[in-house]
């Protein structure tokens, strides 16, 4: 599973980096963490989970580390939407166990 999301972020990169600013992901035993930077203290996160081949989550948040969307950030906020749009469309093509939700 781990070699699918890899993939699967290596092409989300690819298809947003015009727009970004950086694309990092923290890998843990079953999880990753992306962090897509549109501006300072403006992020993107998408955290994938799995258990199995057949088990996942996919979860989003806009914000900074805490969640918090500052006002002079607001002129990002349908970037960010965009990108998560543009993110679990790609998942759910590339990653059978979202296929179902």
């Amino acid at each position: 599973m781990k070699q699918r999301v890899e993939q699967y972020f290596k092409e989300l990169h690819q298809a947003i980096d015009k727009e970004i600013e950086a694309f990092t992901v923290e890998w843990r035993q079953y999880e990753a963490l992306a962090q897509i930077q549109l501006k300072e203290d403006l992020y993107v996160f998408i955290i994938f989970s799995w258990s199995d081949e057949e088990d996942c989550t996919i979860e989003y948040m806009i914000g900074d580390e805490n969640a918090v969307i500052q006002t002079r950030h607001l002129d990002k906020i349908d970037l960010a939407v965009s990108i998560i749009k543009t993110a679990h469309q790609m998942a759910k093509e590339k990653l059978a166990c979202l296929q179902r939700s």
